[in-house]
């Protein structure tokens, strides 16, 4: 109406599945990932209890219960046998599926868990925590190999981090208003880009259109090419378009 965007253009609800437990008091749902299969996801959030839930039925497959306190994120690896899940209790958890144990924890160098996020091969884990601090780690050896800082993730917010192009950048939030890009080498800031009134959340690389997506606390979705031609310090990722146009563009391919 009135000539506003149809920011659901291209979208229909399939189905709509309760996440929080049979009696639906289970609380908030933080986190949901899709089995690379795609005939499961996993879901979790502030009761501390990850669910396997069957996509076509709806039925919650099994329950993963052992974090202290609420799961801020909940991912599967490549292979579709382990969940890796973060949380507010400062650990990193692995669960099997078939078993539904947790089979490896990650409780040291952590501060509240905010994210956690796995590598193309599953060999390297990205987490955030709330010592302001990113850090890859290198799962067959269990052990932090990078730390990237210089943002500001401390206080109640889910601040998120993901892997960049090739998997050589690391790209997260921050609640300072920016998104920061650091490169995997050698741990520095190569660019911030910004996002005015307050943290932002996320972001997230698709590979296949060279398009980076934000979000932040000032209710807007942002787009951002990747431009080869331009280093990092000159602007390397540029807005995909104006702030009015990037809701419409992000739904067209480049």
């Amino acid at each position: 109406a009135n000539g506003a965007p149809d920011n659901n253009r291209g979208w229909s609800l399939a189905r709509s599945l309760r996440c929080d437990g049979v009696d639906g008091k289970g609380g908030d749902v933080y986190a949901v990932d899709l089995h690379p299969r795609g005939r499961h996801f996993t879901s979790g959030g502030y009761d501390k209890v990850i669910r396997l839930v069957d996509v076509e039925t709806g039925a919650v497959v099994k329950n993963f219960s052992g974090h202290q306190s609420s799961i801020s994120r909940a991912v599967f690896n490549p292979h579709g046998n382990l969940i890796v899940t973060g949380s507010k209790d400062s650990t990193i958890r692995f669960w099997d599926i078939v078993s539904g144990l947790c089979i490896k924890t990650i409780g040291s160098y952590l501060g509240e868990v905010t994210s956690v996020a796995l590598s193309a091969s599953g060999a390297q884990l990205l987490s955030s925590s709330k010592d302001s601090s990113n850090r890859l780690w290198d799962l067959r050896m269990f052990k932090p190999v990078r730390r990237f800082k210089g943002h500001q993730n401390t206080s109640k917010n889910f601040i998120r981090t993901a892997f960049g192009p090739r998997e050589q950048l690391v790209i997260g939030g921050s609640e300072d208003s920016f998104v920061y890009i650091w490169d995997v080498d050698t741990e520095q800031i190569v660019q911030r880009l910004p996002h005015s009134g307050g943290p932002a959340y996320m972001a997230e690389w698709n590979p296949t259109q060279g398009l980076l997506a934000t979000c932040g606390h000032d209710a807007t979705a942002r787009t951002w090419w990747y431009d080869e031609d331009h280093t990092y310090e000159h602007n390397g990722l540029k807005p995909s378009s104006s702030p009015e146009q990037q809701l419409e563009r992000q739904t067209e391919p480049r």
